[in-house]
Order: structure tokens, then C-alpha cells, then sequence
């Protein structure tokens, strides 16, 4: 299923002010495709372009042992194919089939309008959550479920405040500290990319950070919003011991949706497949929604084994 008009270029052959117009102005567009986010949070992406930038998809790769491979860097949920038109079913195969062999690895997050077809690649469905913000705060507050009242309200009895955060290196060794021992492969260049990210998005105000303290002023749960094309990701979270047990989160989470009720937004929460995880989205009204992970190895035989 080639598609003659979809060029490989490298990245300094691509055209970014044609990319951003793009992404800008997909009907799935989204922040991690924006050339500005994936200079920051990757240390290399090329370019997969249909035309005169109508459709892209971004090829986020390294090389280890002399292998080239596509990956899905940390804090990017979804990359994928992006445009102002329609992205069928066909298209996505097409622009999947012109990743150039050179890949012997292909592992990437499609986004939540990509809907990839057979052939020689694997298929992993995932879920999302999205929370649409056009609504006033009470009627938003309405579908909250009964434990996220509970858990809010306990919260309140805690002498607990949220606050702007304004010292980014706070927050990455907050994060960092409170997600090592949960996530320990995020590493600090990881990190290190997430805080070039945060920096810029606040300063081009495309980006908060926010926190809760307790009575002694001390930070017990922190969160980084960024935004683009009508929509604001959840993008790093993290509580202490504390803040878990205090419902910090909970009073994050909905002091953010006070503060943009009533707009155009749609609040991501990047979604997780871990039920737990899931219930404290859906308790905020977040209705799931289905994006898809795709797979395709030709690594040599005595690779491909350690790579199953």
C-alpha cells in the first residue's frame, strides 16, 4: 500500500513552519506533534509528509548497536498521522507502510483518530480519558461521582491550598523523587527533557504548573498542564505519601477544572489501562476514549528474541 506522495524527509530537510501550520490546524492535532515539543522532548525525529504538509506523521528514532528504531518517547501519549482532513483508515496504512525499512523497529502510539488495518504490524488497543470543559463548573461538578465528593470533601477538611508553582527545577525533583521507584524507567534525561518542555510552554503561556500544600506550607502534590488545539493534557502528576492520603490530587484536579469551566477546552488525562488509575478520571466525568499502539519488527532473528 505505498503511497508515491509520502516522502522520508530528515529533519533538517523539513519545512517546520509548513509542520506547525499543519498540526495547528489538524482536526487531531495535538500538542506532542508541534515541532517546538518534540525538539525538546526527543533527541531525534524525522518526518514522514504527504504533499505539501496535508498529512505528516512524526518518526521519533535513536540507534543502539548500530539498529535504527522508532519508539514513543516519555510524556508523548500520541503521535501518528495529523491533518486538517479527513485520516481514514487507508491513509494511515499508507503513511504506516512508508516508515522506510531502514527501522527495524517500529513501536508508536497512533492518536485517537488513527485507526490502523492489517498487515504486517501488531495492534494494541489502549484508553484514554477526555473531560469536555464547555460546560459550567456546577454542571461539570453534577457528574462527579460520589467517591470523588467523598474524597474532595475530605480534602477540605485538611487545611490544604492550591497554588500556582513557579520554580520548575522544584517540580522535576518532585516529580523525579515521588515516580523512580513507580516508574523507574524514566530516567533523568527524561526528565531533563520534560523540564526543556516546561520552560517553554510557560513561557509562551502554553503550559501551568500547580501544587498543593499543607498547614506547614510544605509541597505534597504537584501537576503540569500544557495545551494546544483546544486541548489541555495532564501531562506529569505526582503526590507524596501525604498528598495521596490527604486527596490532594483530588482538589488539583478540580480547582483546574474551576478555573476553565465553561470554555472550548477538552482535559486529557492521558488515559491509563490500570483500573485504579481509571477510576480517579472517570469519578471527574472523563469518558474514555480508544487510541491505538502500533508494532512492526524485523530486527534480526537473535534480536528479535530478546525484543517479544
Amino acid at each position: 500500500m505505498n503511497n508515491p506522495e509520502i516522502r522520508y524527509l530528515q529533519h533538517e530537510e523539513i519545512d517546520f513552519e509548513k509542520w506547525d501550520r499543519c498540526i495547528a490546524n489538524s482536526i487531531n492535532g495535538i500538542v506532542y506533534a508541534g515541532s517546538w515539543y518534540l525538539d525538546r522532548i526527543c533527541n531525534r525525529w524525522d518526518a514522514l509528509v504527504y504533499g505539501d504538509y496535508l498529512y505528516v506523521m512524526p518518526l521519533v528514532w535513536n540507534r543502539k548497536f548500530g539498529i535504527s528504531y522508532v519508539y514513543q518517547p516519555f510524556f508523548t501519549q500520541q503521535l501518528g498521522v495529523f491533518s486538517a482532513f479527513s485520516v481514514d483508515k487507508e491513509m494511515v496504512n499508507s503513511f504506516i507502510h512508508a516508515i522506510p525499512g531502514k527501522f527495524r523497529l517500529v513501536e508508536m502510539n497512533l492518536n485517537y483518530q488513527n485507526i490502523p488495518g492489517s498487515g504486517k504490524i501488531s495492534v494494541k488497543s489502549n484508553i484514554t480519558y477526555h473531560l469536555p470543559l464547555a460546560y459550567s463548573i456546577k454542571t461539570i461538578r453534577e457528574q462527579y461521582s460520589d467517591n470523588t465528593r467523598r474524597n474532595l470533601k475530605k480534602a477540605g477538611q485538611q487545611k490544604l491550598f492550591a497554588a500556582p508553582l513557579y520554580n520548575i527545577d522544584e517540580f522535576i525533583a518532585f516529580t523525579k523523587s515521588n515516580l523512580q521507584k513507580k516508574s523507574p524507567e524514566i530516567k533523568t534525561v527524561h526528565y531533563q527533557n520534560l523540564k526543556r518542555v516546561i520552560s517553554h510552554a510557560l513561557y509562551h503561556r502554553l503550559g501551568e504548573l500547580a501544587g498543593v500544600f499543607n498547614s506547614q506550607n510544605q509541597l505534597i502534590a504537584a501537576v503540569f498542564f500544557v495545551w494546544s488545539n483546544r486541548k489541555v493534557i495532564y501531562l506529569a502528576a505526582s503526590s507524596l505519601k501525604e498528598g495521596t492520603e490527604k486527596k490532594a490530587m483530588f482538589l488539583l484536579v478540580d480547582k483546574f477544572i474551576e478555573s476553565r469551566a465553561e470554555s472550548e477546552l477538552i482535559l486529557d488525562f492521558e488515559g491509563s489501562n490500570m483500573p485504579g488509575v481509571a477510576r480517579f478520571y472517570e469519578g471527574f466525568g472523563a469518558r474514555p476514549v480508544s487510541y491505538f499502539s502500533i508494532r512492526r519488527n524485523t530486527l534480526p532473528w537473535y534480536i528479535r528474541l530478546l525484543k517479544k
